[in-house]
């Protein structure tokens, strides 16, 4: 029952920072649709990403 709150929890927090961005690419670190990495496609590396 504990586990099962902690995972609730983290998963909250995460889809908490991510609700703003609407695409795949928020962060480099993202993977992409296609499944590759996001890299320099990202909003992050872009001028005026988040």
């Amino acid at each position: 029952m504990r586990i099962f709150f902690v995972v609730a929890l983290l998963l909250s927090a995460v889809s908490a920072s991510t609700v703003s961005f609407a695409g795949n690419c928020q962060h480099d670190y993202d993977t992409a649709a296609d499944g590759s990495r996001c890299g320099d496609r990202s909003a992050d590396s872009r001028d005026g990403g988040n």
